[in-house]
Formats: C-alpha cells, structure tokens, sequence
C-alpha cells in the first residue's frame, strides 16, 4: 500500500489529523515505539521518524506499539483493512482468529479458501497492499496481545498462550523467543515490579562514524552503536530492560573524554569505564571476557569459550558476542573467525577492520 510521502505524514502527525488515522504510522526510532498519527504524545522530531502503511509492518521492523494511542488496536483504520476488499475482509477474520491454529500454509490456505481465492493470492494480496505476510499480520496481533496480558497481570502463560491464538504453550514460547530474546516467563520476571528506566541518548562524532552513546542517571554507559544501526539499539535496550525513557541530552563528561582519548590514540581509554548492562549470567560472562582482550589483540570465538570453561561453547559464544549492547568499548570487534576472517560484526566488516586497524591488530 502506497502512503503519502514523508513530509505530508510529518505534518499530519504535528496537526492529529484523524483523516489520516490508520492511511500510515509513525515509527519513532530513539524510542522504538510506533504510533498513531492522532497519537497525544508530544511529536518527535522529522529526523527520528519513519512512516509505515500497517501495524503488522512496524512491528516487523522492531518497534513496539504506544500505550496511550494503541496502535496495534485502531479500529477501522483504512491502512490496517486494507484498500482491496479481500484483504479488507480477510483482516477481519484474522482478527477473528482465523490463523491462530498455527504459522504453518494450511491455514492461509483456509483462509483463501473462505474469500474465494488461493493460498497464493491471499500472500500477493497481503505482499501489494500491507508490505507482510498474513501470516505476519496474524504473528504481530497474537504477539502483542501476549505482550500486554504479560505485563498487565499474573494469568498463567498456558491460558496467555490460548487467549493470544497460539496453538500451543511450546509454539508460544518459541515465537515469543525468536522475536523478543527472551521467553515468556523470562519477560515477566524482568518487567515484574520493574519500574521506566530513564535513560540519556546523545550522539559522538568519531573520525569515520557517527556513535549513539545511551547513559543512566549515574553517568554509567548503557549502550554504544552506530548511528545507522539506531533500531538494532533499541531492540537490545528492550530487550535487556524492558520498558524505558529515552531522552536527547548531553553524554557524561566522563564518557566523552574517554572516547576523545581513545579515537585520539589512547587505546586503553576505554578499559575503565563504567558500564553495565542486562542479560544472562552466560552473556555477562563474554562481554567481561572481551573486556579482557587487549587492544591490538584479537581471539576467536572458540578460544573465549575454552577461557570461559565452556569448551564447544563457540556458537553460543558468537550469540553472545551479538547481543552486545555496548559496542566497542565492550570490544566484541576483536572476536574474528577461526580463518582469521573478520566476519560476524553487527556493524559492518568495514568498520570492524577500522577498529582493527586504528588498534594496531591489523595493517591500515
């Protein structure tokens, strides 16, 4: 589905024009929270935004839905129904559970089979007018229902898993996990009694990158990333805090001389600073074992997993090396290939062999 161009949604958003409710919505990327255009939270700013034509899409790219304009929910919206009547019709039935026996095509098919066309048209369908898969759209509504029923209550996962439309407990969890990091039960102990976490997002102009510097109120680094890889930071905050605020300011001083100090030459400029993050004890353990690689230095993924007492452990240890939320000074940029390959950095191979080079663990 084709929706206006940016500027026009831009200004839809600043006015709450409900004429544009549900033709788009905004995906707001220091937050990582999509909203409504009528939405009464007070407007990013144009260059924090993207515009998408559904909800389902949104939610593909990350983003959760906002808590005062329920995005996931809007009834009747234009983009959300779809322009063609069979997609129109056949959102109905989703939202009536007509996907939620399983992720598998037989139910697509079902579902052709009660608009009058085949399995294949229904996906073209879905492909033209809502940028995802029916069966997308179906994941993205359970999801969100379990999220919420998660995090508003105490009702046991089995009855979360049959009132979101999952067709069992053990699919449940394997979706939740492959989307969020983390099962249900896992997610619930995190956010129980969790309170916003209030967080600081300022950017630093490095010699060849632009970086994302998030810190908390005590001036402790919570996450670094490239500028370009804004929506990867965000999943990993929610992923290992849950709910949180974040806010532009200015980096902790702290921060910033040592990253001055650091792109300036000093390559142990970063080794003290304060850090800290979420994740399993296991996930802890690299990111403290990367720490611990010198500058100028590289290891393979086996090798930290043989220093951890974990031999065999190499690919878990790769999983690890990923979920990093605090790129560079937790070095995972160090970690190469048993080949001695530079594979495997969430932010590019050429930025890696960067890094490398302005070390000294590798020729400029």
């Amino acid at each position: 589905m084709t929706i206006p161009d940016p500027d026009t949604c831009r200004a839809a958003m600043l006015r709450r024009d409900r004429g544009y409710d549900g033709v788009f919505f905004t995906c707001v990327k220091t937050t990582g929270i999509y909203c409504r255009p009528i939405c009464p939270a007070r407007p990013p700013l144009a260059q924090n935004c993207t515009f998408v034509a559904s909800a389902a899409a949104a939610v593909a790219l990350g983003f959760r839905a906002c808590k005062r304009c329920r995005p996931d929910s809007a009834p009747g919206s234009p983009a959300w129904n779809g322009t063609a009547a069979s997609v129109r019709r056949a959102l109905i039935l989703i939202d009536g559970g007509a996907l939620d026996a399983g992720d598998a095509p037989a139910p697509v098919e079902l579902l052709g089979d009660k608009l009058g066309v085949g399995a294949r048209q229904v996906r073209r369908l879905f492909a033209k007018h809502l940028g995802v898969s029916p069966v997308a759209v179906a994941q993205a509504k359970r999801l969100a229902a379990a999220v919420r029923l998660i995090d508003e209550g105490h009702m046991p996962m089995t009855e979360i898993a049959a009132a979101a439309g999952f067709g069992s407990v053990r699919r449940f969890n394997e979706v939740f996990a492959a989307v969020h990091g983390e099962t249900p039960a896992t997610r619930r102990k995190r956010t129980a009694g969790a309170q916003l976490m209030q967080l600081t997002l300022s950017r630093y102009r490095a010699p060849a990158f632009e970086i994302l510097v998030v810190s908390d109120g005590d001036g402790v680094l919570r996450a670094l990333d490239f500028s370009d890889f804004e929506e990867r930071m965000h999943r990993l905050l929610a992923r290992h805090y849950g709910s949180y605020a974040l806010v532009d300011g200015d980096a902790p001083p702290a921060i910033v001389a040592a990253l001055d100090a650091y792109f300036a030459g000093d390559l142990t400029a970063l080794d003290a600073l304060p850090v800290a993050t979420g994740g399993t004890p296991f996930q802890k353990s690299v990111w403290a074992a990367l720490r611990a690689i010198p500058a100028g230095r590289t290891s393979g993924y086996g090798a930290l997993a043989a220093q951890l007492g974990r031999p065999g452990a190499a690919r878990a240890v790769g999983l690890a090396n990923g979920s990093n939320p605090i790129g560079i000074v937790i070095p995972c940029h160090r970690v190469i290939g048993a080949s001695g390959a530079l594979t495997g950095y969430a932010g590019g191979v050429t930025r890696k062999a960067w890094l490398l080079a302005h070390e000294g663990a590798i020729g400029g």
